[in-house]
């Protein structure tokens, strides 16, 4: 299932967004309006499987195939989706991905946070309780009340297997060593500067590895469309007025 907002000026690419793992696709609500294009939200974990990063990366290029052209936008793992789905337009007759923004997320997870525990949690305990730690720990900055509450609720549609599925994939995954195939592509990473799972690090290896600019950071956690959506709506429009 794909949504969509806003519209784009013909020939525009739009932008394919991809949230992070348990988040609401609702945390690029607003994103039309800041960028004033057309703006296709992938659900991924609410597909059916597989939810290996690279198997899923594979179904976004096909979307990207016929949505595009496109701009990835992808948010924690949705990033790390995303840059599967760019290696393998990249290998297609007829790439259709312009760019990709990376928000929050890291070529690999050497050195993050807390993923085994996090795992390890939803393989446990599964419910109410966890889905509402995961949604405050991934944010410095509250978002508003209605928004919290999506969060909250939002992995209680989700299957369990799914979302371990694709942690676990993600976890033994590093893209690393085949970012320089992305050479030429145009790329931008965003990053929390409180992100307490990635730290600014991970931010600045991703943007090296991509042959980005040095990372955007905005005073914020895991989260910046919601925690501070004006500042990163201006990030990437100014990344989307930048390809044009």
């Amino acid at each position: 299932m794909i949504t969509r907002s806003g519209a784009r000026t013909p020939g525009a690419p739009a932008l394919l967004c991809l949230p992070g793992t348990m988040c609401d696709p609702v945390i690029f609500d607003g994103l039309a309006e800041a960028t004033g294009t057309d703006v296709l939200v992938a659900p991924w974990l609410e597909w059916p499987g597989p939810h290996e990063v690279a198997r899923l990366g594979e179904r976004v290029a096909e979307t990207a195939a016929e949505h595009g052209p496109v701009v990835l936008l992808g948010h924690s793992t949705g990033a790390v989706i995303a840059l599967c789905a760019a290696l393998h337009d990249r290998a297609s007759h007829a790439p259709a991905v312009r760019g990709v923004l990376c928000c929050d997320s890291g070529a690999n997870m050497r050195g993050h946070g807390d993923v085994d525990a996090i795992i390890d949690r939803v393989a446990r305990n599964w419910g109410p309780e966890l889905w509402r730690a995961v949604a405050r720990r991934s944010v410095h900055l509250p978002p508003p009340a209605a928004v919290a509450e999506l969060l909250d609720a939002y992995p209680a549609g989700l299957d369990r297997e799914a979302v371990l599925a694709v942690l676990r994939s993600q976890r033994d995954t590093d893209l690393l060593p085949r970012l320089g195939e992305l050479a030429g592509l145009p790329a931008l990473v965003v990053h929390g500067r409180f992100d307490t799972a990635r730290t600014p690090e991970h931010a600045r290896e991703l943007a090296r590895a991509l042959d980005a600019p040095e990372p955007v950071l905005l005073e914020c956690g895991h989260t910046p469309p919601v925690e501070l959506p004006a500042e990163f709506g201006a990030a990437v429009a100014a990344f989307l007025q930048r390809l044009s």
